[in-house]
């Protein structure tokens, strides 16, 4: 009788690689939208107060910093989640 292939050990190099690519596309996302979201906010509140370009420059320059700030705390967090999964399997 023939014996078929474990699916499980087949199915986890790809499981690992769309978890790490699904990883990798949120942190940029997560890098991306504080910037362009703090760009769009400053430029409407500068519009607004007749003050263009200073407070878009600064509510960018938050953007700039908090965006990696949040991927560092996700990735972490998610990583650890991650090991804490595989070493259970194991």
């Amino acid at each position: 009788m023939e014996q078929k292939p474990d699916v499980k050990q087949d199915a986890k190099p790809w499981g690992d690689a769309a978890w790490v690519l699904a990883v990798g596309s949120q942190a940029g996302l997560m890098l991306a939208c504080p910037v362009l979201g703090a760009l769009a906010v400053g430029y409407l509140v500068d519009r607004q107060l007749g003050t263009l370009p200073w407070i878009t420059l600064v509510l960018t320059f938050i953007g700039i910093v908090v965006g990696p700030i949040m991927v560092y705390r996700w990735v972490t967090r998610t990583v650890a989640a991650r090991l804490g999964q595989t070493q259970k399997r194991e």
